[in-house]
């Protein structure tokens, strides 16, 4: 697990690149329905899953009852990934973590925020003016870098959650690899 490689630093994207087209059709309403960030129909979700609306509808049906996707409306019927669901089973992940492992994390992720801070010369990616720091030309390459910052501030606080969560991190079984 390497945290240079945003899309799999957590596993979140595992399988993704697999062809949907020879999974079976639960399989593939699971995978369009982990990408619903806005809110879907059943006919779009069963278009985008290849399969018929009504065997969409029961796979929806059964993830909504376990929270991955949750309903937004009842006419149309529209879902969206349950962003709650998927928090938990990120810090599920962490904490399956050894102590050495989430120490480690930590230790990349502070000395990239530390870098973010001397580059920006700024507490926060909030306290900076993107055009401050960028010409016509590269400001897309600021705004990227700033973007960057807040996902290693949001991975720190969810790793330093599970470290305050396991208290002193005094058991060495507890906490073993």
């Amino acid at each position: 697990m390497t945290v240079d490689d945003p899309a799999g630093a957590f596993g979140l994207a595992e399988g993704f690149n697999a062809d949907l087209d020879a999974e079976p059709a639960d399989e593939r309403v699971y995978r369009v329905a982990l990408q619903l960030y806005e809110a879907a129909g059943v006919s779009a979700i069963a278009e985008r899953a290849s399969c018929a609306p009504d065997t969409a509808r029961r796979h929806l049906n059964r993830l909504a009852d376990i929270g991955v996707v949750e309903p937004v409306s009842e006419s149309p019927l529209t879902y969206v990934r349950n962003e709650s669901y998927f928090e938990w089973r990120l810090r599920n992940r962490l904490e399956a973590l050894s102590r050495d492992e989430l120490h480690e994390m930590l230790a990349d992720l502070t000395g990239r925020e530390a870098a973010f801070r001397e580059r920006f010369d700024a507490e926060s990616p909030t306290d900076v003016n993107a055009f401050d720091h960028a010409d016509y030309d590269d400001i897309e390459a600021v705004w990227l870098a700033l973007s960057e910052w807040h996902t290693v501030r949001a991975r720190i606080d969810r790793l330093e959650a599970v470290r305050r969560g396991r208290g002193s991190d005094s058991n060495p079984e507890e906490n073993a690899a």
